[in-house]
């Protein structure tokens, strides 16, 4: 017999956040994204968005202490990192810190996951 294709839509079981952080009113870290209790964060995609043009912006699960996404400003200005796996522990969140960016600078962060 013939062998069909399977149809898969991944944003059908994927869920996106965004959010936008103004350095000049929020302190560092910025908690992005909490799971479900007793549920992991597993990432899917990252994106992270500055008018800074300096300093560096790192989005972690601090726990683990797992880097999912870094950018330094000075040489860009966005980072697009669509198709990456990264999974958390167990009611571990994820954050976003910086440092040396320019005053009153400005992130912004989309993060497609799923919970585990």
């Amino acid at each position: 017999g013939q062998v069909s294709p399977l149809s898969v839509d991944e944003l059908a079981i994927e869920t996106t956040i965004s959010k936008e952080i103004d350095t000049s009113t929020e302190t560092v870290p910025v908690t992005v994204l909490t799971p479900s209790s007793g549920k992991r964060i597993e990432t899917r995609g990252v994106y992270i968005f500055t008018n800074s043009s300096a300093g560096e912006i790192t989005v972690k699960f601090p726990n683990s202490n797992i880097i999912v996404a870094k950018l330094y400003c000075s040489k860009f200005q966005y980072q697009a990192m669509p198709k990456i796996r990264f999974v958390g522990a167990t009611d571990e969140p994820l954050q976003v810190d910086w440092s040396g960016l320019d005053t009153n600078a400005k992130i912004f962060v989309v993060v497609v996951y799923r919970e585990v």
